[in-house]
């Protein structure tokens, strides 16, 4: 393995300023194991302090980042996840607002059945849904995050649907034949 060469004073000096520089230095640690857990400690103390000066509103936003960047990465995955199925991040969309599925469907103009359907994958959702979840959610979480998150399922559900596609393959007539290359 080659260790890449960090750059000299003079090499940043050509596109840096001084104080560009200073303020992009990291030191590095000198603490020793006591020290360590010493600041690991104050800073656990001072993070809970900020948490608890957050608002409502603020949590909720964070919390809302905090999926959105989950989706992000779960689709520079390849495969399939369950519990990235639209919904199941429908159901921990409205967990985290805090409000019932009643409540939710009125505030997205849609029937309690037909979300109820939703989100136990009785029914697909629609364009219309994704719009409005991306509008619910302030433009949070986008419509193309919902989408693609439908679509990763229907495309598990081709993959492993053999026995629709063996029913589906006998209505077919006249199907396209190929003879084998040389």
């Amino acid at each position: 393995m080659s260790k890449l060469k960090e750059p000299t004073y003079e090499d940043l000096r050509k596109e840096l300023s001084d104080e560009e520089i200073a303020e992009s230095f990291v030191f590095r640690s000198t603490l020793n194991a006591e020290e360590r857990k010493q600041a690991d400690e104050e800073f656990r103390k001072l993070r809970f302090e900020r948490l608890k000066e957050m608002s409502d509103e603020q949590i909720l936003q964070s919390e809302l980042m905090r999926m959105k960047l989950l989706i992000k990465d779960y689709f520079n995955q390849s495969e399939f996840i369950t519990s990235y199925s639209f919904s199941s991040q429908l159901k921990q969309y409205i967990g985290l607002l805090k409000k019932s599925s009643t409540d939710f469907a009125a505030d997205l103009d849609i029937h309690k059945t037909k979300l109820s359907r939703i989100l136990n994958d009785k029914e697909s959702p629609n364009l219309e849904l994704m719009y409005r979840l991306e509008h619910h959610s302030n433009n949070m979480i986008p419509a193309t995050y919902w989408y693609k998150l439908h679509s990763r399922k229907l495309e598990e559900d081709i993959k492993l649907d053999t026995e629709k596609r063996a029913v589906e393959s006998r209505r077919v007539k006249n199907r396209l034949v190929f003879r084998k290359s040389a």
